[in-house]
């Protein structure tokens, strides 16, 4: 790619796929503002299209996910998986058990725990839904080979491992 000189990304001259590129390449944040971008151009699209055809919000999608993976849950468990602060989740998980996608028990040993398991309806949805990101998915990493992928994959897991106890700072976050 001809790259403009920096004046013209700072003025706007040069075109916008040419800025885009000077800023994931060359930015304070360096991977992570990369990250940020792609997280933003693959999931914004899919969370807007499952809310607009099938009323379904991020912190509803999300705790379809974890459930589906994980089996029964607690809430709260599901905001600390998914890095999503509680009062979302706990709305999330209202509006799924009022469209009966979810179901909740009292935990037989720990009454003050209410188990979450998704329903056959919610599992049903759940697919339709996943089969939508798959496809989103294969086009974003079209580019890589079998072994990028591997490569990638072993090194989000690298950094996913303890990046909360990392990160936590005075917020909490």
């Amino acid at each position: 790619m001809n790259m403009s000189s920096g004046q013209d990304f700072q003025d706007g001259t040069a075109p916008l796929e040419q800025r885009l590129m000077h800023l994931l390449a060359c930015n304070a944040l360096e991977e992570m503002w990369s990250s940020f971008y792609l997280s933003n151009i693959f999931l914004f699209p899919i969370y807007a299209r499952f809310e607009a055809e099938y009323q379904i919000t991020r912190p509803e999608f999300v705790t379809l996910y974890c459930l589906h993976h994980l089996g029964p849950l607690i809430a709260q468990e599901v905001s600390e998986l998914a890095g999503l602060p509680k009062n979302s989740i706990s709305r999330g998980v209202k509006r799924l058990l009022s469209k009966g996608l979810i179901e909740m028990s009292r935990d037989s040993e720990d009454r003050r725990r209410n188990n979450l398991k998704m329903s056959a309806e919610g599992q049903g949805l759940f697919d339709t839904l996943v089969d939508s990101a798959k496809c989103r998915r294969a086009k974003l990493i079209e580019p890589l080979t079998s072994a990028e992928r591997a490569m990638l994959h072993e090194l989000l897991m690298k950094l996913s491992r303890g990046a909360r106890a990392r990160l936590q700072d005075e917020t909490g976050f």
